[in-house]
């Protein structure tokens, strides 16, 4: 795609000022699907990721996911786009997480088992994407 690519011009569309809508629903397409791209395109803002070839089948799913379960959109200091937590984790242990007003953040143990089996290169590639 030129003159920018698909994730240049997702974070455009999520963060520039000029921006026409920056809640437009993204399903980005790509033959690229090593974990960290894919991990990439989740937090540069896509609502729903395919990976190439692509299915009429499994393109109707993603629209009709972005239709029917809208995910609500997040903004940190790093990050605006669609929540990226599909995973239910009981402990959720990054740097920002949220917590009810006026409650301080929990101290928590991450579980990384969890964790590794997102990052394992052997992990079948649509159990991730349906986990982002």
């Amino acid at each position: 795609m030129g003159p920018v690519d698909g994730l240049e011009y997702t974070n455009f569309i999520r963060t520039d000022s000029n921006s026409p809508d920056p809640f437009t629903p993204i399903i980005l397409m790509t033959g690229h699907t090593d974990i960290r791209r894919v991990i990439t395109a989740r937090d540069t803002g896509v609502n729903e990721l395919l990976a190439k070839p692509i299915s009429a089948r499994t393109l109707y799913d993603r629209i009709l996911a972005v239709i029917e379960k809208p995910r609500p959109f997040v903004r940190t200091k790093l990050f605006f786009g669609p929540c990226r937590r599909r995973l239910n984790w009981e402990k959720y242990f990054g740097p920002e997480k949220r917590h009810p007003s006026g409650q301080p953040p929990e101290t928590t143990n991450p579980n990384l088992e969890k964790v590794g089996d997102l990052l394992d290169p052997d992990v079948d590639l649509e159990r991730i994407l349906q986990s982002l």
